[in-house]
């Protein structure tokens, strides 16, 4: 639930092909500064698939550089996270539990937000979009279609004024929308609700479930990744452990600076264990038994990315 954006503009027709290039990275950097470095506040809308939530958030960020944040989910039953730097407080008030975790690389709000631009125009074709209105406010379009078969298209809409990111959609082969975000109503600039980034919810009357997560060297991963995807690159691995009575993982994961993608590999399962494909709205997973272990391949990328991955995960001879 829990595990779980990028893009241009249109100069003169004799303009050589690279520029459009750079004024697309220009605007990309403004939607990943903008939404990491404003205050701002509002409702927005998450779809995907069948799935429809409204959520309100809250942003903002300390004197000392910290980002805090409040989502509360406004549909269905009540959850709550709130984030302050690398601490993620997880609410689950009908099962009286809140989960906490530090995330040395959080991505933070929205999740389809660009993480980094190094390379990404060797992999998406990048160019500015159409001028609109999102939430009452005039916006821009960035657009990216990928390159190859092993990422998805998509679709930016910034405010014209700061770059705070107001609407984006991760498209799919034939343009249609896998997943979706947009601001219905959005507030930006200070100060906010004095009670604006406080927990809802009492988290002295919950189980608190503590995730406990180290960071690897390369040389204590123990496992080789002999099928690496172009534009790829390994940003993270860890030991993860939910809880004391959980197996604990490794987690590594892999971004081209839009798309990620998370390996898990833990103990468990039985030798001989068939393949399997299966999906959760945009996310495709792919699972595989190597000998005792169970290796599962998950991100909002094609199914193609993550079976090639996965099937070139090895054990690391000593």
């Amino acid at each position: 639930m829990f595990r779980m954006f990028a893009l241009v503009l249109v100069a003169v027709l004799s303009a050589p092909t690279f520029s459009l290039a750079d004024d697309g990275m220009a605007l990309l950097q403004r939607i990943a500064q903008g939404s990491r470095q404003l205050t701002y506040s509002g409702t927005f809308v998450y779809r995907s698939g069948n799935r429809v939530e409204t959520s309100r958030i809250a942003h903002s960020v300390s004197p000392d550089g910290r980002e805090l944040e409040r989502i509360e989910v406004l549909d269905g039953s009540p959850r709550e996270v709130l984030r302050d730097g690398n601490e993620v407080r997880c609410f689950l008030p009908e099962e009286k539990l809140v989960i906490i975790e530090n995330r040395s690389r959080q991505r933070g709000f929205p999740a389809l937000l660009p993480t980094g631009l190094g390379s990404l125009s060797d992999h998406y074709s990048i160019r500015v979009g159409a001028k609109g209105r999102v939430a009452g406010i005039e916006s821009r379009a960035v657009i990216l279609e990928p390159r190859d078969a092993l990422r998805h298209g998509h679709e930016f809409w910034m405010d014209a004024s700061n770059g705070l990111l107001l609407k984006a959609a991760m498209l799919g082969e034939k343009g249609e929308v896998l997943e979706s975000f947009a601001f219905t109503q959005v507030k930006v600039g200070g100060p906010l609700d004095q009670d604006a980034l406080k927990p809802r919810f009492d988290a002295g009357r919950m189980r608190v479930q503590q995730v406990q997560a180290s960071e690897l060297r390369a040389e204590e991963l123990g496992w080789n990744f002999r099928q690496m995807l172009p534009g790829f690159r390994k940003v993270s691995a860890m030991r993860r452990q939910a809880g004391e009575d959980h197996p604990e993982s490794l987690h590594v994961v892999f971004s081209d600076g839009l798309a990620s993608i998370s390996v898990f590999i833990e103990a468990g399962g039985t030798a001989g264990e068939a393949e399997a494909v299966s999906s959760v709205g945009p996310i495709n997973m792919y699972r595989r038994q190597l000998g005792e272990y169970r290796l599962v391949v998950m991100g909002e990328v094609p199914v193609a990315a993550v079976r090639r991955l996965g099937d070139g995960i090895e054990r690391r001879r000593k």
